[in-house]
């Protein structure tokens, strides 16, 4: 299974790669996204469950920007989920000649992203820690209440709120003591 999946998804990288022309780009362009697509792979590598950050094969042709990114676990990370990718810049750059051909027409740019994103759509969020929120006690509620109009903000935000207040008292009160000492 784990084989079928990898083919699947290295034809649907060069299917992808098949549809832009890499010529259109000056190869010292080409050679920065290779080498940016190599720079990424260990850090897509660790966003997946059981790999390391030294994958197995990490390559990247500036001539074709046909690329290779096997993790340590034998998984190809989706690299059209990221930025600073091969999928990402040639989408970008598709997008890019689009907006050129439109001649000035505004509908038309727009259609081309729009219509064409580039990157994470709906990214999974992977690698976070998790904080657990204390539940506001009954007494904090009616506080949270009236300093800040809503219930659930905690006494932090009270205390964070009402120091603006106490701030403002102060220093308008300095300004009228210098007002009256002037008199």
């Amino acid at each position: 299974m784990l084989s079928k999946t990898m083919f699947i998804l290295a034809s649907a990288a060069t299917l992808v790669n098949s549809q832009f022309d890499p010529t259109s780009v000056p190869y010292a362009t080409r050679q920065a996204w290779c080498n940016s697509q190599t720079s990424a792979c260990p850090i897509l590598c660790l966003q997946l469950p059981g790999a390391s950050g030294t994958p197995t094969t990490n390559t990247c042709s500036a001539d074709t920007l046909l690329y290779d990114c096997i993790c340590s676990n034998n998984v190809i990370p989706n690299a059209s989920e990221y930025s600073q990718t091969i999928p990402y810049y040639t989408c970008t750059e598709t997008n890019n000649q689009c907006v050129e051909k439109c001649n000035g027409d505004s509908t038309c740019q727009n259609d081309c992203r729009v219509k064409n994103p580039c990157g994470a759509q709906d990214p999974k969020r992977v690698n976070i820690t998790t904080t657990a929120k204390a539940t506001p006690t009954a007494s904090e509620t009616p506080v949270n209440t009236l300093v800040n109009g809503a219930t659930g903000a905690g006494p932090r935000m009270a205390s964070v709120n009402m120091s603006h207040v106490y701030g403002l008292c102060v220093l308008v009160g300095g300004f009228v003591a210098g007002f009256a000492t002037l008199l």
